[in-house]
């Protein structure tokens, strides 16, 4: 009962939901680049852990990325998928 403007729009908001994941865990890294508190910036890690397998990152990789806490490798991850 959608109309073909609604099936539209239902469509391309589920095409671009790896592309507004990857910008949202782009905002999320910067933010923890800039949190000191300890429980937001643990808070930030699990998020980011469930975004990367939600962008269907391995999760061997995702394990590997997250392990050291190192955002560095977060960013760099993020610029080979963006």
């Amino acid at each position: 009962p959608y109309t073909s403007y609604q099936r539209k729009v239902i469509k391309n908001f589920y095409n671009n939901k790896d592309l507004r994941l990857i910008q949202k865990l782009g905002e999320l890294v910067s933010n923890l680049y800039l949190e000191s508190n300890e429980k937001k910036r643990e808070s930030g890690w699990k998020n980011i852990r469930k975004m990367l397998l939600d962008l269907k990152v391995h999760p061997h990789e995702v394990e590997y990325l997250t392990r050291d806490k190192n955002l560095a490798m977060i960013s760099k991850k993020l610029s080979e998928m963006f």
